[in-house]
């Protein structure tokens, strides 16, 4: 084998370990994807749960909520407290979307229950003296758009009386 020769033989030898490296690269950038997508839905599945668990703990607040009861002092921290949660978790949601981590179906479900939380008339004050502010602004101007025309959003009511048929 002539110098020539080998050094042909030697320059198809590094073109293909760059392609097996390439190869290799692109295999381990999609699998590092996928685990941040699951690392992102079980974030939001635990959101999801710490939420539910202290709206559960505050059932007596939503009972007042939903039957338009005066809420005391209390109450309104409680339930501003469980809004607040509720808010950054649908934040988090929004921009794991805009991330490319979440899909637009999952988004739009989880993405209602700002107007669950919101569309009412009491929803509307916390939003408007207190949630907007604590937001990013970029976040903010979506939800002042999903609630320009919304209709208020019955689904607590409906929990609170399913059974009553």
């Amino acid at each position: 084998m002539t110098l020539e020769q080998g050094a042909y033989l030697a320059e198809i030898l590094g073109v293909i370990v760059v392609v097996v490296t390439l190869i290799y690269l692109s295999v381990q950038v999609r699998q590092g994807t996928e685990l941040l997508r699951s690392e992102s839905r079980q974030a939001l599945v635990t959101n999801d749960v710490t939420s539910l668990a202290s709206n559960f703990e505050n059932a007596d607040v939503f009972a007042k909520y939903v039957a338009g009861n005066e809420m005391s002092a209390e109450d309104q921290l409680r339930m501003s407290f469980m809004f607040a949660l509720d808010l950054r978790n649908r934040e988090f949601e929004y921009f794991q979307y805009t991330n490319g981590l979440l899909d637009e179906q999952t988004w739009l479900a989880y993405r209602h229950v700002i107007l669950i939380n919101h569309s009412t008339g009491r929803g509307r004050v916390w939003w408007d003296e207190i949630g907007r502010e604590i937001v990013d602004p970029a976040f903010a101007k979506l939800v002042d758009k999903l609630l320009v025309n919304a209709k208020p959003d019955d689904t607590y009511k409906r929990m609170a009386t399913w059974a009553n048929g």
